[in-house]
């Protein structure tokens, strides 16, 4: 087939990156693949070059991108796909769909539904329109398909979870990890303990800081990294003066490339509010690195099954939180047990074949 992937954006978010590497399962198993961005590309760009898939960058004019419409009506037929994936919601994307000739269409869910008041009344009529468009519903965790449907029962009959595929390599070996640190500026014998995303209200970076204070009294010659970037960049780094140790975190800004970021961690810890899975732990698992979490409304749960594979809490407990990183740092062999667990949890969930097969099957059917 040749497909048609429509997407908001190529920023490095997770969404982004988990469709990139569906996209790739899908040209693995025969298919052509065509991006197009409804907003300029991004960072994501390179990576879409690497993978050999043709992309495009819209301009989104005009509220909800009503004066782009005529560019995308020509970006999405010309030539005519075969089949539609649309990788997020976008109602402007979707009224243009409407419009081209009758054929497969598949929306893929990412996000959660209920983090804003008048929320479900928006979901509401987009899943309405939605239905007649699309012949399938696909999303990320059952976590947000139940909040879907609890928004629009019949959707029972056209969704489908289909989770994130994770690559899960071999574990870097100690030179590499060496390596990955000093590229950061990180020195050999120091504890390191990371996170990574948007500096948004919803991810908590606040909470992470938090529980780094509380680590530096029992280890204090860990180092704390946040790679990413966003509006919340200036409160976290006054937060780390108040707290009195900014000279202990490390913000690495956007990266391209998180391998390095990886490599470099002892231990991820990750905090969030509202999140419909959360790639950043995942991603860690899948590199040997053990994961504490703090998960107040989200789909972790769905990946890590029970503290055997990742320690993770329904509340943002502080002390818990700091007690967890601590013991694992303090204890390698429960470190490396945890690690090695969480690592063939994110093998057996994410298995790329498995979910492009599923997302074919969708498109052709």
């Amino acid at each position: 087939m040749d497909i048609l992937n429509i997407i908001q954006c190529t920023n490095l978010g997770g969404m982004e990156q988990s469709n990139l590497l569906l996209l790739r399962g899908l040209k693995i198993r025969g298919h052509s693949i065509r991006l197009v961005s409804l907003n300029p590309l991004g960072g994501l760009s390179p990576r879409l070059e690497e993978e050999g898939i043709p992309s495009l960058g819209l301009e989104y004019r005009g509220r909800f991108g009503w004066q782009s419409m005529p560019a995308m009506r020509r970006a999405f037929s010309t030539p005519p796909p075969d089949a539609v994936l649309m990788t997020g919601h976008n109602i402007t994307a979707m009224l243009v769909l409407a419009r081209l000739m009758p054929i497969r269409r598949v929306l893929a869910i990412h996000y959660h539904h209920f983090e804003r008041p008048g929320d479900y009344r928006r979901w509401k009529l987009f899943y309405g329109f939605a239905t007649k468009i699309f012949s399938h519903i696909t999303f990320a965790s059952a976590l947000i398909r139940d909040e879907a449907l609890s928004i629009s029962p019949n959707l029972e009959k056209v969704s489908y979870v289909v989770p994130n595929p994770f690559e899960v390599g071999r574990v870097p070996r100690a030179d590499e990890k060496a390596r990955a640190r000093a590229s950061l500026g990180i020195f050999p014998g120091t504890k390191v303990v990371g996170n990574a995303g948007w500096l948004i209200p919803r991810k908590r970076f606040d909470v992470f800081l938090y529980v780094a204070s509380e680590i530096l009294i029992h280890q204090p010659d860990t180092v704390f990294l946040i790679a990413g970037d966003g509006p919340e960049k200036d409160g976290l780094l006054g937060l780390a003066r108040d707290l009195g140790i900014d000279q202990r975190v490390i913000f690495t800004g956007w990266q391209a490339d998180l391998n390095n970021f990886y490599s470099s961690l002892d231990v991820m810890l990750f905090n969030t509010d509202f999140d419909a899975l959360g790639r950043t732990p995942a991603e860690a698992a899948a590199c040997g690195v053990p994961v504490v979490a703090s998960v107040i409304h989200g789909g972790l749960p769905e990946l890590f099954r029970s503290h055997d594979e990742a320690i993770i809490f329904r509340e943002h407990d502080i002390h818990g939180l700091a007690q967890s990183v601590v013991n694992l740092l303090s204890n390698p062999d429960y470190h490396d047990a945890l690690a090695k667990r969480g690592r063939a949890r994110v093998a057996e969930y994410g298995d790329l074949e498995r979910h492009a097969a599923t997302m074919e099957m969708l498109l052709e059917s």
